[in-house]
Order: C-alpha cells, then sequence, then structure tokens
C-alpha cells in the first residue's frame, strides 16, 4: 500500500471523525438571528421589538426552547406576566432541564405574585405564586448546585418571604461559589439587618407578609420591571435606618 493511499485513508477517518463529533445546529440559521436580535432588543429596552423577534424565531422553530424562554423574559419585563408564564411553560415543557429557565420563571412568578397581593389583594394566591417562585429557584439549583444566580435569586426570594435565616444562608453559598457576585454583600446585609429587626418586633405571621412598619417593602408589580429583576431593585424600608435596597443582578 503507497504513503498517498494511508495518509488519504486517514484523512478520510478523520473527517468521518469530526462529522460525528460536530453536531449540527439543532436550529435554522434565520430562527438563530432572530433570537439574537430578540436578545439585543430586551437588552435595549425595546420589549415589543423583543417579543415580535423572539416569536418570529418560534414560529420557525416551534421547539426552540431557549427563544420560548426569551419571549418569556421580554414579556415578563413588559408587564405581561400571564403571558410570561405561559411562554416559560411552553420553553420548560420542551427541556425541563433548562436552569436559565427556571431562573426566568421564579422572577416571573414573583412579579405575578406581587400583583394578586398589591393590585388584587388577593393574599393567598400570591403566597401560593412566591411559594412556586421559591420551588423554580430550588429547581435550578438542584439542576446546577453551582449556578450562583439561582443560589442568589434563592436568597431574594426567601427574604421576602420574612425567612431571613434561610435567606442568610442562601447568600452565603452565592460567596462560595462566587464571592464577587454582584449586590451579594449588600443584600446580606439588609437580610441581617430585617432579621433582627423581626427578632425585635412583632411580624405578621404568613408565608408572605404585605410591608408594614415592621417589614420590608417589596417592590409592586407595576415597577418591578421597569428595570429587569435579573438586573436592578427593589426597595426595602427599615424604620430608623432609611431606605436600602434588596438588589438582583
Amino acid at each position: 500500500m503507497s504513503t498517498t493511499t494511508v495518509a488519504g485513508r486517514a484523512l478520510f477517518v478523520l473527517l468521518l471523525i469530526m462529522s460525528v463529533c460536530i453536531p449540527a445546529s439543532a436550529y435554522s440559521a434565520d430562527s438563530t438571528n432572530l433570537y439574537s436580535l430578540g436578545l439585543d432588543l430586551t437588552a435595549s429596552g425595546n420589549y415589543s421589538g423583543a417579543m415580535a423577534a423572539f416569536n418570529n424565531a418560534v414560529t420557525l422553530e416551534p421547539t426552540y426552547f431557549e427563544a420560548w424562554d426569551g419571549l418569556a423574559d421580554a414579556l415578563n419585563r413588559n408587564g405581561q406576566y400571564d403571558d410570561a408564564l405561559a411562554a416559560s411553560n411552553r420553553s420548560l415543557k420542551i427541556n425541563p432541564d433548562y436552569v436559565k429557565g427556571w431562573i426566568n420563571r421564579g422572577q416571573i412568578l414573583y412579579n405575578l405574585g406581587y400583583w394578586y397581593e398589591d393590585m388584587a389583594h388577593d393574599a393567598a394566591t400570591a403566597n401560593a405564586l412566591y411559594a412556586e417562585q421559591l420551588t423554580a429557584f430550588e429547581k435550578a439549583i438542584t439542576l446546577d448546585p453551582n449556578n450562583a444566580e439561582a443560589w442568589f435569586n434563592k436568597g431574594y426570594a426567601l427574604a421576602g418571604m420574612q425567612r431571613y435565616g434561610e435567606a442568610i444562608a442562601a447568600f452565603d453559598q452565592v460567596g462560595v461559589i462566587d464571592p464577587s457576585y454582584p449586590n451579594l454583600r449588600k443584600n446580606r446585609e439588609i437580610a441581617a439587618q430585617l432579621r433582627d429587626k423581626a427578632g425585635s418586633s412583632i411580624v405578621t405571621t404568613g408565608p408572605v407578609a404585605r410591608a408594614t412598619e415592621s417589614s420590608p417593602q417589596l417592590p409592586g408589580a407595576a415597577s418591578a420591571r421597569s428595570v429587569p429583576l435579573s438586573v436592578a431593585a427593589g426597595i426595602i424600608a427599615i424604620p430608623g435606618a432609611g431606605i436600602l435596597f434588596l438588589q438582583r443582578k
């Protein structure tokens, strides 16, 4: 067998291995371009444009779970919480192991829960949604125990439910995973102050309490997504200590 023949066969085998090991893109180029456009428009605050881009992406590729999740995020930021939850359901039905999708779902449930609490004055429904929010973050942690964002959101959710000791423990876990995580130190500090304040005053019972003089004031549905929860702030008032900000990344 000639050297040329051996080299040719070796090249053929190498190309065959590469074709097996490098999978083709799961989605069309047009749909991925629309997805990228949707992300850019979301980041710029053009939520209606982002929704149109994501809708077009899932029209082309109905199983594009990342695009469904992007649509859910844009809807959530735009204050369309029921529609956002429906889009999140579609994303997670396609891929139940999508960690980012569970984190996004938790943030949607927070906003929806606050709407029921603040606008509909339906505490029972609000509390159920807050509990479901926490479950979403815990699901993300189960799938990826080293996900700092999931732990941080869990701490944020627990603080909103006045479970301050557990919130501090969640924030501490964020510190183990990523000590430089944005807003971590301040959030832990605020949770500790609220824990101490609750320990020295009468706190409303129940899994979630509406803000009073002795409990935190969480952001309302109208303002919670004026800057995205994945980026910005909810306000907590502590009597005698001024106004502090409990922030999500």
